[in-house]
């Protein structure tokens, strides 16, 4: 089944934070669409586009800016061949039967289009689309790509079922199964549970798994960031509830903030480096002490696109996991990208590693 996702309006489109927003908002519906198009109203030839999109795909969503949400309203009644009446304070197709404020679902002979109104700095309205049926994602922690597409493949046949995998970073993909017409997708994802039991979180929102498990787990976590400068702790605070789980963070960038907050010592700075694997022992050990944590993390690197040099290039980075008892592990990466897209991969790294040395908490049956 193709699927569309039509964005009217350029103001929404300069607007990446909004966008974002949107994203989030519509995935439980379309997840990823097959085709993502952008339009604006001066489009010459704004009619044709989305007569065409609409008719070739079997479920279309569009959301329009406040100056561009009329205008859809029109073309979709034109094609439908029908008139606009008040509905819930909101002109839409009259012939409409499921809508609200400001959102509407439109289903003819030719297609089915589900329409919301999006204004920027406000709640996007209700989505009237059925939420995606027969699919589901999940992540799957501690093999590369190639292995896992080796080791799922058979039991997707088995089941029928149809697989999308991508590598968040390595060792970390995330997949969508999704049915086939006999495809059975829950003996599917008991059966990779079975084949994978410290491995798969069947929780699609990563971040929130983590901040359940640790809530009952009655676990805590802090974390000593350097060159992802408090991304990861925006991450977990992200997350409703994470405020029972998550201590803080100590954004350390300097040397100075390394050693007078998180007590790295002189000697490892000086021999070794702030973008080392002892500095970053030294800042979970800090960050451990000032929060009396069950878990840390920690980052120190070269996010770029300056400060690299021929023995730590731009991308390098440290990043690390520790557990109160004292078991602990610090990788050595070397990252590529632009700064943002390092500074992210960093953060998903010192995830993934967190979930490796709590499997006994992010794991449980």
């Amino acid at each position: 089944m193709q699927t569309s996702l039509i964005i009217v309006g350029k103001s929404l489109k300069l607007n990446t934070l909004f966008l974002n927003y949107i994203d989030l908002h519509v995935k439980d519906f379309l997840s990823v669409p097959d085709k993502k198009i952008f339009l604006d109203k001066s489009d010459k030839d704004i009619f044709l586009q989305l007569e065409n999109s609409l008719k070739s795909s079997k479920k279309t969503l569009i959301v329009a800016s406040k100056d561009s949400f009329n205008l859809v309203n029109k073309v979709i009644a034109t094609l439908s061949g029908d008139s606009l009446e008040l509905k819930e304070e909101t002109l839409i197709p009259s012939k409409s039967k499921v809508f609200s404020k400001n959102s509407y679902l439109l289903e003819t002979k030719e297609f089915k289009v589900s329409v919301i109104l999006a204004k920027e700095n406000e709640t996007l309205p209700r989505v009237h689309m059925k939420q995606r049926k027969n699919a589901t994602t999940f992540s799957l922690i501690g093999l590369d790509e190639d292995s896992t597409k080796i080791l799922l493949e058979p039991l997707a046949s088995t089941y029928e079922i149809k697989l999308i995998s991508t590598p968040i970073v390595d060792s970390w993909s995330v997949i969508e199964a999704s049915a086939l017409k006999y495809g059975d997708i829950d003996n599917f994802i008991k059966a990779t549970k079975a084949l994978f039991p410290h491995k798969l979180i069947e929780n699609e929102n990563v971040l929130e798994h983590i901040v359940s498990s640790l809530e009952k787990s009655g676990k805590t976590i802090s974390v000593a960031e350097s060159c992802t400068g408090g991304l990861i702790a925006s991450m977990l605070t992200s997350i409703s509830g994470s405020s029972n789980v998550f201590h803080g963070s100590i954004v350390s960038y300097s040397n100075d903030i390394k050693r007078s907050w998180l007590g790295v010592s002189k000697e490892t700075l000086e021999k070794f480096g702030a973008v080392s694997e002892l500095c970053v022992r030294e800042m979970m050990e800090g960050v451990l002490n000032a929060s009396l944590s069950d878990f840390a993390l920690a980052t120190s690197g070269i996010a770029g696109p300056t400060g690299g040099s021929a023995e730590k290039p731009v991308g390098t980075v440290f990043v690390g996991a520790r557990a109160k008892n004292g078991e602990i592990i610090v990788e050595r990466l070397l990252l590529k990208g632009d700064r943002e897209y390092i500074q992210k991969q960093s953060a998903y790294h010192a995830l993934r590693l967190l979930l490796i040395i709590g499997k006994d908490v992010f794991f449980k049956k």
